[in-house]
């Protein structure tokens, strides 16, 4: 799965005093199976720009590929990208919907309309690979450390 981004504008309240660029201009390339950190000041676009990677918000201007396919296409499917472009948000109580974290996880594959048995094997196989112990899985999200 790749990500290209072809000179990408976002701007924030577009035709009015209060218009401000986040983006412009942005190209970027993200290959199969490669990793990325984002830094950058604070107020600088790394939220703008990830919300993009999945379609949260549309780019004011340019293009924005998954797989060599254009997401703003008309036939694009949002629900493919998304079942495979993820975003953790900064802060928990951004991100949290449920009572537990066992719950809470299962909360994207639910929104993929999968099975409730894929739904558990997946939040068992992604709390295992993060290295969650299971006494954790009952409990609340905010019980957690923020790091």
């Amino acid at each position: 799965m790749s990500i290209t981004l072809k000179d990408v504008t976002y701007c924030y309240n577009q035709g009015t005093a209060m218009e401000v660029y986040a983006l412009k201009n942005v190209s970027l390339f993200i290959p199969d199976g490669q990793f990325i950190g984002l830094i950058g000041h604070t107020g600088s676009g790394k939220s703008t720009l990830i919300q993009h990677l999945n379609g949260l918000v549309r780019a004011t201007s340019g293009e924005i590929y998954y797989n060599d396919q254009n997401i703003y296409d008309e036939n694009f499917s949002m629900k493919t990208l998304r079942s495979k472009v993820g975003l953790v948000f900064q802060y928990p109580e951004h991100q949290l919907f449920e009572v537990d974290v066992f719950t809470d996880v299962c909360f994207g594959p639910k929104n993929l309309g999968l099975p409730r048995e894929e739904i558990e094997k997946r939040a068992e196989e992604s709390l295992t690979q993060v290295g969650l112990d299971q006494s954790y899985y009952k409990k609340s999200p905010f019980e957690l450390s923020g790091g």
